[in-house]
């Protein structure tokens, strides 16, 4: 029973929150250029954090010292639905997510606003052409100066892979970095998949602490470009999976 009220009380945040912003909204929308990257995210990051906080859901970040000043790719393991909240509550910086181009996201009403106004970008899994276009327009993002985050695994890491700490990568992704000669930052989010039980937008929320680490930043492929982004993904992941299993054993 306190799982379904974490998770009420968690959507009746979301939804009060984000209908009272409607004003805040069409305020930085009408005039987008006055207003600053920090400004605009600032908003979701602040309440992110407060609907974490809500819900009890403590975050311990560590390796956030590691981070370059400038523009990069974050690239977090996905295991829960409450990832993007983390992950928009551990950065400090202005980012825009890569995100799958399906109904159920890019439609959603008022969210679609922001993301579009935070620069997030849509992929389409299914499509190489549009895929390469949406690489490409992440990568001019970060060439821009806005920093980029992707969830390589392309889905949560137990609806692929039940038994894997963190599932196979779509290499493809890493190929943002490649083409912005960006570094690469592997976020590890280390024991959140039990923080929430479904894998749609209504589901079980538990009340506990998710330990998230920011690793020593990538350069590989700016100092080799010809390294291939699927010898790449697979160091990231087996760093990820080793952080995991260290957590795991002093937890």
């Amino acid at each position: 029973m306190k799982l379904v009220f974490n998770y009420i009380k968690f959507a009746l945040y979301i939804i009060l929150v984000f209908f009272l912003a409607i004003p805040k909204l069409a305020k930085f929308e009408i005039n987008s250029d006055k207003y600053s990257a920090r400004e605009k995210f600032s908003f979701l990051e602040k309440h992110a954090k407060r609907a974490l906080s809500i819900v009890n859901i403590k975050l311990n970040i560590i390796g956030k010292e590691k981070i370059p000043k400038e523009p990069v790719l974050f690239v977090i393991n996905h295991s829960s639905m409450l990832d993007s909240f983390i992950l928009v509550s551990s950065v400090d910086r202005p980012i825009g997510c890569v995100i799958a181009d399906v109904p159920i996201w890019k439609n959603m009403p008022i969210i679609s606003h922001w993301t579009k106004l935070i620069r997030c970008v849509y992929i389409n899994r299914s499509n190489t052409r549009e895929g390469i276009k949406s690489i490409i327009e992440a990568s001019e993002n970060i060439l821009d100066g806005h920093s980029m985050a992707i969830f390589p695994e392309g889905d949560l890491t137990w609806v692929k892979e039940p038994n894997a700490l963190v599932s196979d990568f779509r290499a493809g992704a890493l190929k943002i970095a490649y083409k912005a000669k960006c570094p690469i930052v592997p976020l590890v989010i280390k024991n959140s998949k039990d923080t929430y039980e479904g894998y749609q937008p209504v589901g079980k929320i538990t009340s506990m602490p998710v330990e998230v680490e920011f690793l020593d930043p990538i350069y590989d492929h700016i100092d080799n470009p010809k390294l291939k982004s699927t010898i790449l993904s697979d160091s990231i992941k087996n760093n990820m999976i080793k952080k995991i299993e260290e957590f795991r054993s002093r937890s």
